[in-house]
C-alpha cells in the first residue's frame, strides 16, 4: 500500500482455459478456488478491482468487485418427471455469467466491518497448499453477509503482549437456492430455501516473536431460518416454514433453544483448532496444526475419537528459493461418534433410556440443504460435494472419508514458480448409509506460473490435472491462463 496522498487499488483480468477428459473438472482444479470451477470444459473470463483496507491508519476503507463468465460444459442428472412419472436427464451447466465478488468495508482502530460477497482465505491453513480447512475453506463462491471482527490479532489485556486475541462474526444470507432446485431428483429428497447462514471465530495466539508460538480456538457455522420442502416419490409430502424474526439472530449466537423436533434451533457444525508454530535457522518455519470437527454435542465433547485433519507446514527462508513451502494433511472422518443416534428426549414415551449420540453425518442436514454453496462444499473439499451426484440426490453421500494429501510449490528462477500437489482419499458412506464397496480416488496436480517482466502485470500459467478412482469419476484436464494486473491510483 503507497504512503501518504496516493492509495493504490489494483484491477486484474484472467482467462482460464481448461479441458480433457471426464464431465467434471479433476479435483485440483476444482477444488479451493471459490467456486469459480466444476465443469471439465471451461472458457472463463474473469474482471475484478480491489482496494485493500489499509491497517497502518486509524481510519480506512476498501472495497472490491469481480465478474466472471464464459463457457462451462453441462453435466446430466437425474430428474424425477412427476407429470409422466417417469425418470430422465436433467442437463445443467454453471452459469454463463455471474457476480463472484462485489463489498466494501471499513476499518477503525482494531475493528472492521465488511458487507458483501468478499472471498476469505481460511485462519488456519495454507488455502493454496492445504487440502482445506473443515469449517471455512475457499472451496466455494463466497455468501453475501455483514462480517465484523478484530482486522487483525489484538493484545489481551494484562499478559503484556504475551497472548493475542482474533475473532469474527458473520451474518449471510444464502442466495443459491434454484441451484439446489435444479440439480435436485424431485423424488426423494428436499431442498431449502430462504436460508440464512452465520460464522464465527475466536482465536488466541501467543507472542509469535518468542521461538515457539501455539494458536488455539474454534470456529462454528449455522444455518436458520427458510423454508424446506420435503419430496416423496416426486410429490411434496409436507413443507417446513420458519421464518425469520428478530430474536432469532441474537439466539444464533450460542444456539441453545430448541429448535424442530426439539433439536437445537438451526442446523450448526465446527472444529476446535490447534496450531503451533516453530522458528527455525535461516528463515525456515515448521508449523503442526489440528482440526477437530464436530457436528452435535458428542463431537463437541470429543466423542468422535481421531475424526479430524492433521497436517505440518513447512516453509523455508530465502529470496526464491527452489522449494518454498510444504505441506503434509492427514484427514480422518470415519468416526463420527458410533453409528447409532438416540436420544430418549426426542420421545415423548422413550422405549429406553440409555442414549446413542453418534452418526454425526459431517455437512449433511435434514432439515437444511448440505453444507455447500451452489454445490460446492464449503468445508474439506475431500468430502465429495453434492455437485459430485449425478443421480441428482441432493446430499453429502461420502463424508465417512479418510485421506492423505501432499502438497508443495516453489521457484524454478525468480519469474517461474511451480506447484505440485496429490492426494488418495477412500470413502465408507455417511452416518446412516454405508458405501459398499467404499469408493476410493487418487488425485494429481503440476502446474507453473511465469511472470513476464518483459510486458509488466502479465502472468502466464499452464497445469495438468488427472483423478482415477470414483469419487466421483476418472478425470484428465489441461489449464492455460493469463492474467494482466495493473495499478488505480486513489488520491485523497
Amino acid at each position: 500500500m503507497a504512503s501518504g496522498a496516493d492509495t493504490l487499488a489494483v484491477y486484474e483480468a484472467t482467462m482460464d482455459i481448461a479441458g480433457g477428459s471426464g464431465d467434471f473438472a479433476p479435483f485440483y482444479l476444482a477444488s479451493n478456488r471459490f467456486g469459480i470451477m466444476s465443469s471439465n470444459r471451461n472458457a472463463i473470463f474473469s474482471a475484478k478491482a480491489v482496494r485493500a483496507l489499509d491497517t497502518r491508519p486509524r481510519f480506512s476503507y476498501g472495497f472490491g468487485a469481480e465478474v466472471a463468465g464464459g463457457y462451462t460444459s453441462a453435466v446430466d442428472y437425474d430428474r424425477y418427471y412427476i407429470d409422466t412419472h417417469s425418470w430422465g436427464k436433467n442437463r445443467q451447466h454453471p452459469s454463463r455469467i455471474w457476480l463472484q465478488q462485489l463489498y466494501g468495508e471499513v476499518k477503525w482502530r482494531s475493528l472492521f466491518l465488511s458487507v458483501g460477497m468478499k472471498e476469505r482465505d481460511p485462519a488456519l491453513v495454507d488455502r493454496t497448499l492445504s487440502s482445506g480447512d473443515l469449517v471455512h475453506s475457499g472451496n466455494s463462491r463466497p455468501i453475501p453477509q455483514a462480517r465484523a471482527g478484530f482486522i487483525d490479532y489484538q493484545p489481551v489485556p494484562f499478559t503484556r503482549g504475551f497472548l493475542q486475541v482474533q475473532g469474527e462474526f458473520a451474518y449471510g444470507k444464502m442466495a443459491d437456492a434454484s441451484w439446489w432446485s435444479d440439480h435436485s431428483d424431485r423424488y426423494n429428497s428436499w431442498t431449502a430455501s430462504g436460508v440464512w447462514h452465520v460464522y464465527r471465530r475466536l482465536y488466541f495466539r501467543t507472542d509469535t516473536a518468542r521461538r515457539v508460538s501455539v494458536t488455539f480456538g474454534a470456529q462454528a457455522a449455522s444455518f436458520f431460518g427458510g423454508n424446506t420442502v420435503y419430496l416423496h416419490h416426486g410429490e411434496v409430502a409436507r413443507e417446513a416454514h420458519r421464518g425469520v424474526n428478530i430474536g432469532d439472530f441474537f439466539a444464533m449466537i450460542i444456539p441453545m433453544d430448541k429448535g424442530e423436533e426439539d433439536f437445537v434451533r438451526g442446523a450448526s457444525l465446527g472444529s476446535w483448532d490447534i496450531r503451533a508454530d516453530f522458528r527455525l535457522p535461516r528463515g525456515a518455519q515448521l508449523g503442526a496444526y489440528v482440526e477437530f470437527p464436530w457436528e452435535d454435542g458428542s463431537g463437541m465433547g470429543k466423542m468422535n475419537g481421531w475424526d479430524g485433519l492433521y497436517g505440518l507446514e513447512l516453509t523455508l527462508g530465502g529470496k526464491n528459493p527452489v522449494l518454498k513451502k510444504a505441506v503434509v494433511e492427514y484427514l480422518d472422518l470415519t468416526n463420527q461418534s458410533g453409528p447409532i443416534h438416540y436420544a430418549p428426549g426426542d420421545y415423548s414415551e422413550p422405549p429406553f433410556f440409555t442414549q446413542a449420540t453418534g452418526a454425526d453425518d459431517y455437512y449433511n442436514s435434514k432439515y437444511y440443504n448440505a453444507y455447500a454453496n451452489y454445490g460446492m462444499i464449503m468445508g474439506t473439499p475431500m468430502v465429495m460435494a453434492p455437485i459430485y451426484n449425478r443421480d441428482g440426490y441432493m446430499a453429502i453421500v461420502a463424508n465417512r472419508v479418510r485421506g492423505f494429501h501432499v502438497g508443495a510449490q516453489g521457484f524454478l528462477s525468480a519469474d517461474v514458480e511451480w506447484k505440485v500437489m496429490m492426494n488418495h482419499r477412500k470413502a465408507f458412506g455417511n452416518g446412516f448409509t454405508p458405501l459398499i464397496p467404499a469408493l476410493k480416488s487418487t488425485s494429481a496436480y503440476a502446474g507453473i506460473d511465469w511472470t513476464v517482466r518483459a510486458v509488466k502485470g502479465l502472468r502466464l500459467g499452464a497445469s495438468l490435472a488427472v483423478d482415477r478412482g470414483d469419487l466421483p469419476a476418472n478425470a484428465f484436464a489441461a489449464q492455460l491462463s493469463v492474467s494482466y494486473t495493473g495499478i488505480i491510483p486513489f488520491r485523497k
